[in-house]
């Protein structure tokens, strides 16, 4: 009865160490099975040239994570428009967006700099110059202060006028249009400097504007006029490329800081990834794919010569450096230093 007895406490003692051995592994199990979910809240529309963008994004940190983070994709202002978006990022309610590097403005004048028009040779130059190490530590001090960790850089190209009335041949053709533009000073001013009504307005009232005739048009880069489907109700595109405006991706640092080293080693590596892939590969085969769709869908693209154009914005140079602060010259200046590197 004794050995009995033994055999028995045994074979509970097994049972329980087994039992839970097994718990722990469902748990290990459970917690694989629940990765990091990482939102992505952009404005820019679900298809198109940047959602496919979106799309590599997600999968490169979901490779570079080994599956812990999980890029969750909401497009068209699906979680607020671009303020909303700041200010889930800064709380630490959203973890992802893409922006200009010109909307910073709204949180440190410096970042006007970059609003400036005809200030690249192209996008492939400013995106240079602004990952170069001596610009992008001031970049990257500066977002991190107002809570944003900077992990990517896409060339977007440059900026052109598209509008429902007549091709844009010479500043003189933009008399008394309405047009569009980003919610900045420096680029309304550009903008009114070349002739143009600047009218600031958000992303998402883009087209409703143009189609319902509050405003006449807006300036986009040719892949993303396509992905906004403003050929549906404008039938014209004159190549100004007078605003040339890459976009950074950055996340929550406040949620950044709280990952593990681990994951934003990830993040970070995920984000260099999408830096090469976009500016090597997306974005330069979707130009004249796109150009060519636009054109077949009836809108008239035209060339310009720049030189009026140029001539036009001069004074608006000229009266932001007069009147900068001392951090925007310091930025301007460098920016001046580097770019002729690139």
């Amino acid at each position: 009865m004794k050995k009995l007895m033994t055999v028995l406490c045994a074979g509970i003692a097994l049972a329980c160490l087994s039992g839970c051995s097994d718990d722990e592994k469902n748990t290990a199990a459970g917690s694989a099975a629940q990765p990091t979910v990482v939102k992505y809240s952009v404005v820019f529309a679900s298809s198109g040239t940047q959602a496919d963008g979106a799309k590599a994004l997600g999968d490169l940190i979901s490779q570079h994570s080994n599956g812990r983070l999980e890029m969750q994709f909401y497009p068209s202002a699906q979680l607020g428009d671009k303020v909303a978006t700041y200010e889930g990022l800064q709380n630490g309610t959203i973890e992802m967006t893409e922006c200009a590097v010109t909307d910073l403005s709204a949180f440190n004048p410096m970042w006007s700099v970059f609003s400036l028009p005809y200030i690249w040779e192209d996008g492939e130059q400013a995106v240079k110059t602004m990952m170069d190490p001596e610009v992008f530590a001031m970049l990257s001090a500066d977002a991190e202060a107002n809570g944003f960790k900077i992990i990517a850089w896409t060339d977007l190209g440059s900026r052109s006028f598209v509008n429902t009335k007549r091709a844009i041949n010479t500043p003189a053709d933009l008399d008394g249009l309405k047009i569009r533009c980003m919610e900045d000073a420096v680029l309304a001013e550009a903008i009114t400097a070349m002739g143009a009504i600047a009218t600031p307005l958000p992303f998402s009232e883009v087209y409703t504007g143009m189609q319902q005739g509050t405003i006449d048009g807006a300036d986009y880069q040719i892949p993303n006029v396509l992905a906004a489907a403003w050929q549906e109700i404008c039938p014209y595109m004159s190549l100004t490329e007078h605003f040339t405006i890459p976009d950074l991706v950055f996340v929550s640092k406040v949620w950044f800081d709280g990952l593990s080293p681990e994951d934003q080693k990830a993040l970070l590596d995920a984000g260099a990834a999408f830096t090469e892939k976009w500016n090597n590969e997306i974005w330069p085969n979707a130009i004249d794919k796109s150009r060519a769709q636009l054109e077949k869908d009836g809108m008239q693209i035209n060339s310009v010569d720049k030189t009026p154009f140029m001539d036009a914005v001069k004074p608006v140079v000229e009266n932001f450096i007069a009147n900068a602060t001392d951090e925007q010259k310091k930025l301007y200046e460098l920016v001046q230093q580097v770019k002729q590197k690139y």
